[in-house]
């Protein structure tokens, strides 16, 4: 059997993954529709608090302070070592965010 990591929105029970409980009331976040649910602190908009949480830069705070942030930041987390392992689409697409964001600073 092939290890998995609970995506955020297992781990927040928020309801607003694709066809989840909440989404059709409060629609789907943008971590579950862009398949980022070990990464939902490097997107924006994504619904966490049951409010949209706007830029990266603007929801820097509550996201280091989430214990999905402590489980896969790929450098600080727990288990982030395992997410670029067990998820290489989701790390690739991970990967190429942040490097069209530190282009995007220069």
């Amino acid at each position: 059997m092939t290890k998995k990591l609970n995506n955020c929105w297992e781990i927040k029970q928020c309801g607003r993954e694709v066809g989840g409980p909440k989404s059709e009331e409060l629609g789907e976040c943008v971590a579950a529709t862009e398949g980022l649910g070990h990464s939902c602190w490097a997107i924006a908009g994504t619904l966490c608090g049951g409010v949209v949480q706007g830029s990266v830069a603007q929801k820097e705070r509550n996201c280091v302070a989430c214990e999905v942030y402590k489980l896969y930041h790929r450098m600080l987390g727990s288990a982030g070592k395992e997410v670029p392992e067990l998820y290489p689409e989701e790390e690739k697409r991970y990967s190429e965010m942040l490097l069209a964001r530190m282009k995007k600073s220069r």
